[in-house]
């Protein structure tokens, strides 16, 4: 079985492009804290040692262009997917190995960050998500 499944915040805003035949395709990186108490987290940090994963990700088609549209550089995000691995030669004709997570399901996850929602206060949605109609008379 290869699932994966990440709670975290994007690194930087989605890398969103299109094939030649016209599907979608992003990647962009999340970040996944490690499991530290606060005073690991502390410690760890003071020594410089990392807190936190860098991980991979990519997905295709509609759910590609989903993310593009709605989550950007520090978007809190969960992703569903499987691990997969791969390889290519660099310019410098080394061989780099690769590990991504490609993203089959995604959850929005807070509402900091997004795209979509950022300034949209009294643009039609009231805090609760529910449409503003300002004709009901309570």
């Amino acid at each position: 079985m290869n699932t994966a499944i990440l709670i975290g915040r994007l690194t930087r805003d989605v890398d969103m492009r299109y094939t030649k035949t016209g599907t979608a395709f992003s990647r962009f990186t999340v970040a996944v804290d490690r499991n530290y108490n606060k005073e690991k987290k502390e410690e760890e940090m003071t020594a410089g040692r990392p807190v936190a994963d860098f991980i991979g990700c990519v997905c295709w088609g509609k759910t590609a262009e989903l993310i593009g549209k709605y989550f950007n550089k520090g978007s809190q995000i969960a992703v569903q997917g499987r691990i997969q691995t791969g390889s290519y030669e660099a310019q410098d004709g080394t061989r780099r190995y690769t590990t991504d997570v490609v993203v089959d399901r995604f959850e929005f996850i807070g509402s900091g960050g997004q795209k979509e929602n950022q300034g949209n206060q009294g643009y039609g949605m009231a805090n609760d998500g529910f449409p503003i109609d300002d004709d009901i008379p309570f």
